[in-house]
């Protein structure tokens, strides 16, 4: 009888026991969809928008954006390759779905990729609901032409999305601490510059409040002009101009090296007449890098860049 009333208890726990496994099994699994269920609520361009955390496909349209994922170690698996920045070349590779151009991109690639997520910019603002039928959309890119305020903003949004937070502090407080001594070297001397673009033959010079103001707002420059027309393609000027202004650092962006209709820009700019200037004889005509400066957007690498290029012309090392 005591045998059989074991025999009996043994069983009896034995179920128990597949009860419970069965239970917590079933518990494991639930919160493991829950996890991959996981959103954010975050701010972008169009006010606030629910996206999922840690999205395994993303496709990305902006390069801004792009460059911010490369510093946070994270890829995308579709994005435009038809006008990639040279610190972005590692994306040329096959594993990455070429979707086109930043205008002319291919929708049906990126349906077949099925994203989790697409994130854009400006460029592809007019197909913003056509892209919100294929998967959650994350409007980032420039705002009001402050690429070092969209870039803030955008590294601090995506570090959410992708649970990076603390990388981002990290990132954006080295930019902080060049900015402050690039600021703290241009006081001393209470230089004075001027922002140009050079294109096909065409100089362009941008002041306060456009596309380029980062020079006088965040270098601390001094315009050597303060009536430059606020314009997103900037002013038409003449090298008689640039004589008369004579600002103490003249920075040159090179279009027509993006365009593939590059000449001998300096050749062109360092000619009789500006040799006559302060910035070419102290040595301070700054041919910047153009992929950061016009390509690149808002984004980490692309403001390392343009950083380098001042600290350069500056003698900061």
């Amino acid at each position: 009888m005591k045998k059989r009333l074991a025999a009996i208890l043994s069983m009896v726990m034995l179920l128990l026991v597949g009860v419970v496994g069965c239970t917590s099994g079933d518990k494991s699994t639930k919160d493991s969809a829950k996890e991959e269920k996981k959103t954010v609520v975050v701010t972008d361009q169009k006010g606030e928008v629910e996206v999922p955390v840690n999205p395994k496909n993303v496709v990305v349209l902006d390069y801004g954006s792009l460059d911010i994922m490369t510093k946070l170690e994270v890829e995308p698996v579709a994005l435009p390759k038809g006008s990639l920045p040279a610190y972005l070349d590692k994306y040329k590779d096959d594993k990455y779905v070429d979707l086109g151009s930043l205008k002319e991109f291919d929708l049906e690639k990126i349906n077949e990729v099925e994203p989790d997520l697409i994130i854009i910019e400006g460029r592809q603002e007019s197909y913003y609901e056509d892209l919100k039928k294929i998967a959650p959309v994350l409007y980032l890119g420039t705002a009001n032409s402050d690429i070092f305020a969209s870039a803030e903003n955008n590294a601090k949004v995506l570090g959410k999305v992708f649970a990076k937070e603390e990388g981002v502090t990290t990132e954006l407080g080295n930019i902080n601490k060049r900015l402050e001594a690039v600021n703290a070297k241009v006081k001393e001397n209470n230089s004075t510059a001027l922002m140009t673009m050079f294109n096909e033959g065409s100089l362009s010079v941008y002041g306060t409040g456009s596309r380029y103001d980062m020079v006088y707002s965040k270098f601390g420059f001094t315009p050597a002009d303060t009536q430059i027309e606020a314009s997103n393609h900037g002013q038409n000027i003449s090298f008689e101009y640039l004589k008369e202004k004579n600002p103490d650092y003249l920075f040159v962006l090179d279009r027509g090296a993006i365009t593939g209709t590059q000449a001998s820009v300096k050749e062109a700019v360092e000619n009789e007449l500006m040799k006559t200037t302060k910035a070419y004889k102290d040595g301070h005509i700054v041919y910047v890098n153009p992929q950061a400066w016009y390509v690149g957007g808002s984004g980490i690498m692309a403001i390392d860049t343009i950083i380098s290029d001042v600290e350069a012309a500056l003698g900061i090392k």
